[in-house]
């Protein structure tokens, strides 16, 4: 749920003109809501190590969440460009 927040935020900061390191902000905040309970699970005892799987799975996971970040911030872009 956290992430349509977000999505919508880097929506609103592309319409606005923020500055595009923003779009890291949004990044970080997708990744973190969906990783958190993954993460946790790797600390508790016995700790268990990063599989090749899980590490294609966060990696891919990133690139998706920067993606969606970007086209939710150049939709903003594009939509003050339009309306003016």
């Amino acid at each position: 749920m956290l992430a349509y927040v977000i999505i919508s935020a880097m929506a609103i900061a592309g319409y606005v003109g923020a500055p595009l390191w923003v779009v890291l902000l949004g990044v970080a905040g997708i990744a973190s809501e969906g990783w958190w309970s993954k993460l946790q699970s790797l600390r508790q005892q016995p700790s268990q190590r990063w599989s090749t799987k899980t590490k294609a799975y966060f990696v891919t996971g990133i690139v998706g969440n920067i993606v969606l970040s970007a086209i939710s911030y150049g939709a903003g872009r594009i939509m003050r460009a339009t309306v003016g």
